[in-house]
């Protein structure tokens, strides 16, 4: 019995010290630079937004928040990276909507989603569907309808097999009860070529990718993916309201970190971020580039992952995307 009581006690002690070390690291953090990692290549739009927090978070913190970039297989390769590293707060990653569908479309990944710990959904933003002008349904309601009709299935775009893109356009596919093609490129950019040319008909876009191109016309928007119509289309009605009830797709940025990082760290990263997220410095730059800011609790990002997860395994295991 005093064995017992004796071990209860020295369990107790050490929880409470290491409450008090989490606390003091918290306290005590950033006590050096920190790697915040994008696995894509510079000048996009994670680049962009792992930048713009990045370099706030140095001037409000006093350390360096460096930016590394390290493409490779739509990012697994810095996630993968990142699982192996240090759980000290000094490794963050930006990630956004497809650290969600890598888990589902590689067979072999060597992680899943429960290694990391969400920080905080720094912004949002939704896609336009958008066709060459020559294409005939000017809006979503024609598109299904001339699909339905045509022998040959109708083209779409989109930067890559198993992209945030494709598998939106394949939730649509089968909302609509249609069968479009998909033709992947090398990035969003040489699809929006091809569609401006009339190689293909129809991608979905980002607003920021889209908008001088809807403006001077060599481009027509369709729908929007989000809930709601969006401020800068205001004219241009969501799926949702076209005659697929419940629609809604978007590419979301995220902050996350190893799963072992200490809570406390966890909790003065979000604070610090959101608060940079919610200054009228930030909010306008990124509504600038056609984001929607957010600044979510951690909690908030896990129920965001967790939902994500289940609303596309339904979809890329209907639509049979995989990769070999």
């Amino acid at each position: 019995m005093k064995q017992s009581l004796l071990r209860m006690m020295r369990i107790a002690a050490l929880s409470l010290c290491a409450l008090g070390t989490a606390s003091a690291l918290a306290q005590d953090y950033p006590a050096k630079s920190v790697r915040v990692t994008v696995g894509m290549a510079p000048g996009g739009s994670n680049d962009t937004i792992a930048r713009l927090i990045s370099a706030e978070l140095s001037e409000r913190l006093g350390q360096p928040f460096v930016v590394e970039n390290k493409p490779g297989a739509n990012s697994t390769i810095a996630t993968s990276e990142l699982k192996r590293s240090s759980p000290d707060g000094y490794n963050l990653m930006l990630v956004i909507s497809s650290h969600v569908t890598n888990t589902l479309l590689y067979p072999n990944l060597n992680y899943s989603l429960s290694d990391f710990k969400p920080v905080t959904v720094i912004a949002d933003t939704p896609f336009v569907l958008v066709a060459n002008p020559k294409f005939k349904p000017n809006n979503v309601a024609e598109l299904i309808a001339l699909a339905k009709s045509r022998k040959d299935p109708i083209d779409f775009g989109t930067p890559g097999l198993g992209s945030t893109q494709h598998i939106a356009m394949e939730l649509m596919n089968q909302m609509a009860g249609i069968k479009m093609n998909h033709v992947p490129y090398k990035g969003g950019a040489p699809a929006q070529t091809d569609l401006i040319a009339g190689v293909i008909p129809l991608i979905f876009a980002t607003p920021t990718q889209s908008l001088p191109f809807i403006k001077n016309h060599q481009l027509k928007a369709l729908g929007v993916t989000s809930s709601k119509r969006i401020g800068q289309l205001p004219d241009v009605p969501t799926l949702d309201e076209s005659g697929l009830p419940g629609y809604e797709a978007s590419v979301w940025f995220g902050i996350i970190a190893p799963a072992a990082t200490p809570d406390d760290v966890i909790k003065k990263l979000n604070k610090e971020i959101t608060d940079i997220v919610r200054s009228e410095k930030t909010s306008s730059r990124l509504r600038e580039m056609g984001l929607n800011p957010v600044g979510s609790t951690p909690e908030e990002f896990q129920a965001l992952l967790e939902s994500e997860k289940v609303k596309w395994t339904d979809v890329i295991k209907q639509a049979h995307i995989k990769f070999e």
